[in-house]
């Protein structure tokens, strides 16, 4: 799923994370966090899992904070990957 990932890769988005996370309001966080709960609820969830979960589905993808999708398609880090088990897993459980 997300191993398909070089460790440069995963170090460029974990950079770019925290460049957001140092400029993000309250609002974006908690924006972030309602995303994390849907997702993977009752479960740890990586940055990086949340975000290419949200990116691989348009609609969640849209309730992302827009400078963190900015800023990572600006860094081309937005990469597709398979992920529906996992959100056909959380909405189950809704």
């Amino acid at each position: 799923m997300l191993d398909n990932l070089s460790d440069e890769e995963r170090r460029l988005f974990h950079a770019a994370i925290a460049q957001w996370l140092s400029a993000a309001h309250e609002v974006e966080f908690d924006q972030v966090e309602v995303l994390r709960a849907e997702i993977a609820p009752g479960e740890v969830c990586s940055m990086l899992r949340l975000v290419r979960t949200c990116f691989a589905h348009p609609h969640l993808q849209s309730r992302l904070p827009a400078p963190l999708v900015a800023l990572l398609r600006e860094r081309s880090l937005l990469q597709p990957c398979a992920v529906a088990p996992t959100l056909s897993n959380a909405a189950g459980r809704r």
